[in-house]
């Protein structure tokens, strides 16, 4: 029988220490950039190499009980743990509207510094004044369709694991599979379209913000354009299951105009950047 030793995965990881039995015999056939090292960028890397895959099994990641109400009462460590593991949520969906709410917090912080340091111009104080309660309340929508995309998925988890042995049970099942279906499409559809609202209060933000908080606003429309793209895969995955074609060609078809008006948004919000930035040479990363 060959001798085992105990391997730790650093707590800088974020996963507590964990320790695993593996042969080490093994490990003395592999590279030695193969073997077990506390900058692995992940647990398995090197029991992918050697074949031990049935040893992942162990892994803290792979289930964290009963997923939270919101995916704002988890920190930033639970949130990336979550996401790492095994659970189903929060998923793709889930992560990208929280991504863009993200994105657009840092076009808030922007406008609401220029607000403040808006001066004698009472005008431009107005139009930030409003700025900031639209984008808050935008950033109030989007944290709600991060966790509705969580529980669609988990509704459709449910839907499949419905009982399918009697003809009224396939009948049930199939009725509340379209339902869910129909849901977890419609949720990344409306995702997109706020996100792509928001799009427009980011370029707004770019013209009437300070010069110097235009790469907080602009990084921040770009991670929200990349949401949108990235929800939006959500889409293409479900509309083909549903069975009404009706609704395959009108949701299809939503999705292909949010995808073209968020690239448009993105666009515009590229040429007022570059527009607003020309000729300065006090932004950092800003000069010719």
């Amino acid at each position: 029988m060959l001798p085992e030793t105990q391997l730790s995965l650093p707590a800088a990881h974020g996963f507590r220490q964990l320790r695993y039995t593996r042969c080490k015999n093994v490990f003395a056939h592999l590279p030695s950039r193969n073997l077990p090292h506390p900058d692995w960028p992940y647990p398995g890397q090197a029991f992918e190499r050697c074949g031990i895959i049935e040893a992942m099994s162990s892994l803290h990641i792979r289930s964290f009980g009963e997923p939270p109400t919101s995916i704002w009462a988890l920190d930033a460590t639970q949130v990336r743990d979550r996401t790492a593991s095994l659970s189903p949520t929060p998923g793709g969906g889930s992560i990208s509207v929280f991504t863009a709410t993200l994105g657009l917090a840092l076009v808030h912080k922007g406008a609401s510094i220029s607000l403040k340091r808006s001066g004698e111009d009472a005008t431009r104080r107005d139009a930030l004044v409003e700025l900031c309660e639209t984008i808050n309340s935008a950033i109030v929508l989007l944290s709600g369709l991060a966790d509705d995309d969580s529980q669609a998925f988990r509704n459709y988890l449910e839907a499949r694991s419905l009982p399918r042995t009697t003809d009224g049970e396939k009948a049930l099942r199939n009725k509340t599979m379209e339902a869910a279906i129909l849901e977890a499409t419609r949720v990344p559809i409306t995702s997109a379209r706020e996100i792509c609202a928001a799009l427009e209060q980011a370029e707004r933000a770019v013209n009437l913000s300070d010069p110097h908080l235009l790469t907080d606003i602009v990084g921040g429309a770009m991670l929200m354009k990349a949401a949108v793209d990235a929800v939006l895969l959500n889409v293409d995955a479900n509309v083909s299951l549903l069975s009404d074609e009706g609704l395959r060609v009108a949701l299809g078809q939503e999705r292909v105009e949010l995808g073209e008006i968020s690239l448009a948004r993105s666009e515009a919000i590229g040429l007022a950047y570059r527009a607003r930035i020309a000729g300065l040479g006090d932004i950092p990363g800003n000069s010719a």
